[in-house]
């Protein structure tokens, strides 16, 4: 099937020239807005800014998704990130996001997603004492957070912010306006939102349906939605592992 012209759902937040409608534009799709979550601020405005602040304290700095390094690259302001400091990142867009504020160690999994993280920071220091700032969305999974406090870290957990289901009747209505042929979902969250208000069977129907990562890969499966998962956490590897599905045979990933 060719891809070109093919109006596929963005159902992450975010503006007209988002990163994942970028993404999609240029590989000759016809993005369509239909935001399946919302992002909110987190609710202690005062420990995100606290922590940014004294991130000269910390030896790590542990994150799962990029907008977790916004949040607190945001309430730093201006201040140049420690060069001591490391990082860790659950994804390749995450990792770039840290190295962008600075930072010249970034640790990630040799696949994307918090386990494989884990598995590699544990190689990557010897963890009793060392000081692990770990901001992350309120729902977020904290399976580095765990484990490196298994393993004799002090791990400071930040809610950094907060997301939340856009309600069913406008997101149904965002779906008729937008009439997709396809969807790339970048959350378990947003693989929830959908289903509860538009029904498994909506995705289903879909020319192809792209996860990006493992853990919202197992979302869509515990929902009864087959999809693809993109090789890399990116919106690019998204938006190509989409093309190259429809090319297939039977034109449907």
């Amino acid at each position: 099937m060719n891809a070109v012209g093919l109006r596929v759902a963005v159902t992450r937040d975010e503006r007209e020239d988002g990163a994942m409608t970028r993404a999609l534009r240029e590989r000759g799709f016809s993005p369509v807005a239909c935001a399946a979550i919302r992002e909110e601020p987190a609710a202690d405005d005062n420990a995100l800014t606290s922590a940014a602040a004294r991130l000269e304290t910390y030896d790590w700095i542990v994150v799962a998704g990029a907008r977790a390094v916004s949040a607190i690259a945001n309430a730093r302001g201006n201040g140049a990130w420690p060069a001591r400091l490391r990082g860790g990142a659950a994804g390749a867009r995450t990792a770039q996001a840290l190295r962008d504020c600075g930072l010249r160690s970034v640790v990630t999994g040799r696949e994307d997603g918090a386990e494989s993280l884990l598995e590699a920071l544990r190689e990557a220091d010897v963890w009793p004492g060392r000081r692990v700032l770990a901001p992350r969305a309120a729902e977020g999974r904290r399976v580095a957070e765990l484990g490196l406090r298994a393993a004799g870290a002090e791990v400071d957990e930040i809610v950094a912010y907060a997301t939340a289901a856009v309600p069913a009747p406008i997101l149904r209505e965002r779906w008729l306006a937008a009439r997709p042929e396809a969807a790339v979902i970048a959350s378990p969250s947003a693989a929830r939102s959908l289903v509860g208000a538009l029904g498994a069977r909506a995705l289903r129907e879909l020319k192809g349906v792209v996860a990006i990562g493992p853990t919202t890969a197992a979302a869509l499966r515990e929902l009864d939605v087959p999809s693809l998962m993109a090789p890399h956490a990116t919106f690019e590897a998204a938006a190509e592992a989409l093309r190259d599905g429809l090319a297939r045979p039977g034109g449907n990933p």
